[in-house]
C-alpha cells in the first residue's frame, strides 16, 4: 500500500505529534487545526521534550491548515487521522463535516484511546467499511505500539495494508485490539497503576517507597508508579479514574477504580505534575521531594526499601512469588498483591480484549516498557503453582474457566489463545519477511538462528547460509572488551577467506555503548598503561582477591598494547578484501561509533544515537574516530570549517539525536540507508552487502594519503577554545583535552594541506590517549562514569 498523503484532524499536543510521525518518514501531511491557532501548534513541535521531529527540517513536511477554511483540501489525503478530544459528541461531528470532502479511496480513522471506535463511525455511511481506530502511544515518535481497532464493517483487507505499512514505513509494532474501552495496553497497564495506588494506600506505603518498588527492581521504567502520573499529568490520571469507574461497573475490580481522595485533592489545588513543576514529586533546591497526602506538604523522597525485600527482588524471578507471598512486610505484600491482582486481571479481561496471551504481554512491552509480560511473569513462577498462590485462602477470587485448561501459556508453537482453545502464531503478513530474526516472548520458540562459526562470552559470530558472516555483540551494552577486539580481527580474517561479506549487527539495542571503562581504568590504576612488569602482575593478582565480585582481569594487556589491537581491528575492517555494513540501532558511543565509521557502508535505525564522547571521562578517540573524522573533512575544498565543526562535536561529546542529526554531524553519508523498523536492519544490511558483492567490491588502497588542516586550522580552533575557556565554559582540564584533539584533527605540527596517511593519525592518537590515561583527573573522571553514570567536570 501506497500512501503519499496524510491528513490529520487536530492541532493538538498528539495530533502535532502524531503529524510530526508521518513528517520524520517524508510523508507529506496536512495538519488541521482552528485558524487562529494551527500555526501556533505545529511551531510548537520544536519545544517538545522529548523532540518530536528526527531534525527541524522535517517540519516542511506539515502543512498547517485550517478546520474552517481547508476542508476541500482532504480530497488528497489518502489516510485521515482524527485526534481530537475525547468526545463522543465532538468526534461524530468532526467526521460528519469533513466527509463531503473525502475521496472514496480514503482511509479514515480516530486515534481515540478509550471510546468506542463503533460509536464514533456509526454515522460514516459509505465509509464504515474504511473506517477505524488507529492508537498511537504518547509520545509516537518513539512509542513502538500501535493498536489497530476493527469495527463490525472495516474492510480486513484496510487492516492488513495498515499492518504493514506502520510495520515497515514507520517501524511501529502492531496489535490486533477489540473495541473495549482502553483497548489492550491502556486496560492492563493502567489497572497495574490502579492496583498500586490501591495497595499502597491499603499498606500505607509512601508514594517514593512505591516507585523504589514498582520501577528497575520489577524490571519496569525507572519512573515507575507515580513518577509515570506526574509525567502524564494528575489531571489526566483522574479523568482515567473517572473513566473507568463508569465504563466497569460490572468488574469485580470495580471498587479500585473509586479516586482517590488525595488525587481529587491535588488536581483541585493545581498541583498536575510536570506541566505544573509540582505533582507527587517536586525538586526544591535540588532536592526531590514527594508529596505527604496526609498534612499536603512536601517531605525528601527516600526510595528506602526493606533489606528483605530487596533480597527477594535480587532472586531469579522464577522464586519471587513464593517469597513475596511469605514474607509478612507490607512491602512485599504490597507487591505480591499488585502482581497477583494484575495476573488476574488480565486472565479475567484476556478474551474481552485481546487474541492471545501474547497480545497483552506485547502491550505492556511496546506500551508501558516492561521487560516481562505479566503472562511471561506468570508462566516464569509456574501457571499452576501460582494459582494455586492466588486462590489460596481466596476463594472468592475471579478467575475465567479457561485458566483451567493451560499448563503454560507459551509453547513453542506459540501462545494461549482462550478463543481457538488452543496455541496461536505469529502473524504470516508478508512484511514480517524482512524481520529475519523476529523477537518472542519467555516460553515460545527461541532457537538460535543461523550457524555459529565461533561464539565466546563476548560475541557471536554466525551466517545464515547466505554468504554473509554476521558479527554480533554480547557484552553489557554491546561495549567493546578485549576479547571483543581479538575476536573482530579473528571474525574478519574468516569472513575474507569464506564469505562474501560482513555484517556488524545486534540482536537487540545498543550497536555499541563504547569502549569497557573498567578494563581501561583498572589497567590505569594497575600500572599496565604502556607495559606489564612484576610489580602490575602482583597488583592484578590482589585485585582480583580483594574484588572477587568485579569482572576478571586475568587476560588484560597493557592499555598500549589494547590500543594498538583495536586500531588494527578497525582499519582491518575498513580495508578488508570484501564489503563490510554496519546494521546500527540505538547507541554508537566512542568505540561504537568508530566502528561504524570504518565500515564500507551503514544501514541505520532512526532511533540512533551516534557520537564520539570519549571527552566526557578524559579521552579522546584512539580508534581510528580522529582519523575518519579529519579524513571526512578532507574531500571538502574548505577544510577549516569543516574541521571547527567536528572538533567542537567531539570535544564536548556531542551526540546525535537522531539518525538524521548523525548525517548531518558527518557520522554517516548521503549513501546511507536510514530505516524507520529497527527489525529490518539486518534485511536492509544484508541488501546493501549484495549490492556491493554485485558491483564488484574492491577495498580502498589503506596506502591512501589525505591532507590535513595544519597548524593553520589548529590555530583558528585554539583560538575558539581559548574563548570558551576565558568565557569559564569549559575547565582547564577540558582545554587540555580538547587540545589534544585538535591536535589530532589537524594533523599536528605541520603545514597547511600536508599529506599524511592514516597510521600518521593512529599513532596521534595513541599518544595523547596514552598521556591523557597517565593523569589523575582522566581516572578520576572514568570512574565517576563507571559509579555515578555521568560525567565529572574536574
Amino acid at each position: 500500500m501506497k500512501i503519499n498523503r496524510v491528513g490529520v484532524l487536530g492541532s493538538g499536543v498528539m495530533g502535532t505529534q502524531i503529524a510530526g510521525v508521518f513528517a520524520n518518514a517524508n510523508i507529506p501531511t496536512l495538519l488541521f487545526g482552528y485558524q487562529e491557532h494551527v500555526k501556533k501548534d505545529l511551531d510548537k513541535i520544536h519545544t517538545f521534550k522529548p523532540e518530536a521531529l528526527t531534525h527541524p527540517k522535517q517540519a516542511s513536511w506539515i502543512t498547517p491548515l485550517s478546520l474552517e477554511d481547508d476542508l476541500a483540501q482532504l480530497s488528497n489525503c489518502d489516510l485521515v487521522i482524527e485526534a481530537i478530544i475525547e468526545d463522543i459528541d465532538a468526534k461524530q461531528a468532526l467526521f460528519k463535516k469533513i466527509t463531503p470532502h473525502l475521496n472514496s479511496e480514503v482511509i479514515l480513522a480516530t486515534n481515540t484511546s478509550s471510546l468506542s471506535v463503533n460509536q464514533i463511525g456509526e454515522k460514516l455511511g459509505k465509509f464504515k467499511s474504511r473506517f477505524c481506530g488507529i492508537h498511537f502511544f504518547n509520545p509516537p515518535r518513539y512509542m513502538p505500539l500501535i493498536e489497530l481497532i476493527s469495527t463490525e464493517e472495516t474492510d480486513r483487507e484496510i487492516l492488513d495494508n495498515l499492518e504493514g505499512y506502520f510495520t515497515s514505513e514507520l517501524g511501529k509494532n502492531i496489535l490486533y485490539a477489540k473495541d473495549e474501552s482502553g483497548f489492550i495496553a491502556n486496560r492492563i497497564g493502567v489497572f497495574s497503576i490502579v492496583a498500586c495506588i490501591h495497595h499502597a494506600q491499603r499498606l500505607s506505603l509512601g508514594f517514593d517507597t512505591v516507585d523504589a518498588l514498582t520501577g528497575v527492581k520489577l524490571k519496569r521504567p525507572k519512573s515507575a508508579t507515580f513518577r509515570t502520573a506526574d509525567l502524564v499529568g494528575l489531571d489526566i490520571l483522574k479523568h482515567v479514574f473517572e473513566q473507568f469507574e463508569r465504563a466497569h461497573t460490572n468488574d469485580p475490580w470495580h471498587h479500585y477504580f473509586k479516586t482517590p481522595e488525595w488525587l481529587n485533592t491535588m488536581v483541585g489545588n493545581h498541583l498536575l505534575g510536570e506541566k505544573t513543576k509540582g505533582g507527587l514529586y517536586k525538586k526544591e533546591d535540588g532536592i526531590i521531594k514527594i508529596y505527604q497526602p496526609e498534612n499536603q506538604s512536601y517531605v525528601k523522597a527516600i526510595y528506602d526499601i526493606d533489606k528483605s525485600v530487596k533480597e527477594i527482588l535480587k532472586k531469579d524471578t522464577s522464586k519471587q512469588l513464593t517469597l513475596l507471598k511469605s514474607n509478612k512486610h507490607p512491602q512485599a505484600q504490597f507487591l505480591y498483591s499488585v502482581i497477583k491482582d494484575t495476573c488476574l486481571y488480565s486472565a479475567y479481561h484476556l478474551k474481552d480484549i485481546a487474541h492471545s496471551t501474547r497480545d497483552i504481554d506485547w502491550a505492556l512491552h511496546w506500551g508501558f516498557g516492561w521487560e516481562v509480560g505479566i503472562f511471561e511473569y506468570w508462566q516464569i513462577n509456574g501457571v499452576e503453582q501460582s494459582l494455586a498462590l492466588f486462590l489460596e485462602g481466596n476463594e472468592e477470587v475471579s478467575t475465567p474457566n479457561w485458566l483451567n485448561d493451560v499448563a503454560d501459556f507459551y509453547i513453542e508453537e506459540g501462545a494461549y489463545s482462550p478463543m481457538e482453545k488452543s496455541f496461536v502464531a505469529y502473524s504470516d503478513h508478508s512484511i514480517y519477511q524482512r524481520q529475519l530474526h523476529r523477537p518472542t516472548l519467555m516460553g515460545e520458540s527461541n532457537k538460535e538462528q543461523g550457524q555459529t562459526i565461533f561464539e565466546n562470552d563476548s560475541v557471536r559470530f554466525f551466517h545464515e547460509g547466505d554468504g554473509i558472516a554476521v558479527f554480533s555483540l554480547k557484552t553489557k551494552l554491546n561495549t567493546l572488551n578485549l576479547e571483543v577486539i581479538n575476536s573482530l580481527i579473528k571474525a574478519i580474517e574468516i569472513a575474507e577467506q569464506e564469505f562474501k561479506a560482513m555484517i556488524l549487527w545486534q540482536d537487540s539495542a545498543p550497536f555499541c555503548a563504547g569502549a569497557n571503562l573498567y578494563e581501561i581504568v583498572a589497567g590505569a590504576k594497575l600500572g599496565m598503561i604502556e607495559h606489564q612488569n612484576l610489580i602490575s602482575s602482583f597488583k592484578k593478582k590482589a585485585w582480583q582477591l580483594l574484588k572477587p565480585n568485579l569482572p576478571s582481569l586475568e587476560d588484560l594487556k597493557p592499555i598500549n598494547e589494547v590500543i594498538e589491537l583495536l586500531q588494527q581491528a578497525l582499519m582491518s575492517l575498513k580495508y578488508s578484501k570484501i564489503p563490510t555494513v554496519a546494521a546500527v540501532e540505538g547507541l554508537a558511543l566512542g568505540g561504537g561509533c568508530e566502528m561504524l565509521l570504518h565500515c564500507d557502508s551503514r544501514v541505520v535505525h532512526t532511533e540512533s544515537y551516534v557520537g564520539l564522547v570519549e571527552m566526557g571521562v578524559g579521552l579522546l578517540p584512539a580508534g581510528g574516530g580522529c582519523k575518519e573524522m579529519a579524513r571526512r573533512a578532507a574531500k571538502h575544498e574548505n577544510m577549516f570549517p569543516i574541521l571547527a565543526k567536528y572538533f567542537e562535536q567531539i570535544g564536548l561529546a556531542k551526540v546525535s539525536s537522531s539518525a538524521m542529526k548523525a548525517l548531518e554531524m558527518g557520522y554517516l553519508d548521503e549513501n546511507d540507508l536510514i530505516v524507520s523498523q529497527r527489525l529490518e536492519l539486518l534485511y536492509f544490511a544484508k541488501q546493501k552487502a549484495y549490492l556491493m558483492i554485485n558491483k564488484n567490491y574492491r577495498p580502498e588502497d589503506v596506502n591512501q594519503t589525505f591532507k590535513v588542516g595544519g597548524t593553520t586550522a589548529k590555530a583558528n580552533i585554539l583560538a575558539q577554545l581559548t574563548n570558551m575557556k576565558t568565557g569559564e565554559f569549559i575547565s582547564e582540564y577540558d582545554d587540555f583535552i580538547a587540545r589534544k584533539i585538535a591536535d589530532v584533527l589537524c594533523g599536528g605540527e605541520v603545514d597547511p594541506g600536508t599529506e599524511v596517511d592514516s597510521q600518521y593519525l593512529l599513532n596521534l592518537e595513541k599518544i595523547h590517549f596514552i598521556e591523557l590515561l597517565k593523569k589523575d583527573k582522566t581516572q578520576d573522571r572514568i570512574e565517576h562514569m563507571l559509579i555515578k553514570h555521568k560525567p565529572l567536570r574536574n
